[in-house]
């Protein structure tokens, strides 16, 4: 039949290639080695990489890591009382839309009412998720750094931009204002650039005093 006569061929083209393939395997014995070395390379390559949504996992476990090895409390709305903290003493931090975690320590003069574009000098320690100070220039024998209220600086000719600026810095100046202090933890789609360039997303917990260029 038609069926038959067709499957035979298939078969025979099959048998034919399979009997190319080994005899050039034989005049070429590196052939299967290289094949295999290849597909071992691929799959290592393949276990290397980490995914965005692997990334983002393990940098909120870290963050959760954070905030119950320091005893904070996540909280969902604004407190009304400052310093942000329970009747225990626990420290509450917010959590905003944009994923940032803030905890109010002084509003500081005219809260919430910074005008775009204000000149804000920025005094800070950084911490990683393990708790190891990365930097820190509170202790006034280094500048602080300026930053435009609502205005992220970007450019990389920028000294603001070498040292950091990031959204998570502007946030917490919708409440409070000059002579502010604040706790943040800040993750990386907020944070400074570097943090989450490369195969990697790393949080960083701030603690921030602003102070309003007069």
């Amino acid at each position: 039949t038609w069926e038959l006569r067709k499957m035979r061929k298939i078969i025979k083209k099959k048998l034919t290639f399979a009997l190319l393939f080994n005899g050039f395997s034989m005049k070429c014995p590196i052939l299967p080695c290289f094949l295999l070395a290849v597909a071992l390379l691929s799959a290592s390559c393949n276990k290397d990489v980490i995914t965005y949504a692997e990334q983002l996992e393990a940098q909120q476990k870290s963050i959760s890591k954070f905030i119950d090895n320091n005893g904070f409390l996540v909280i969902d709305s604004i407190p009304s009382n400052v310093p942000w903290e329970d009747n225990e003493g626990r420290k509450m931090f917010y959590l905003s839309k944009s994923g940032l975690y803030l905890h109010v320590v002084d509003t500081g003069r005219q809260a919430g009412k910074t005008v775009n574009n204000t000149l804000v000098c920025v005094r800070y320690t950084e911490c990683s998720m393990e708790g190891d100070t990365t930097y820190s220039n509170m202790d006034y024998a280094t500048d602080p750094i300026e930053i435009y209220f609502n205005t992220v600086s970007t450019g990389t000719g920028s000294s603001t931009y070498y040292w950091g600026d990031c959204k998570a810095w502007h946030e917490p100046l919708n409440y409070v204002g000059d002579l502010g202090h604040v706790m943040i933890i800040a993750p990386a789609s907020v944070g400074m650039p570097y943090y989450s360039a490369g195969n990697r997303m790393l949080a960083r917990y701030y603690d921030l005093r602003y102070t309003f260029w007069k």
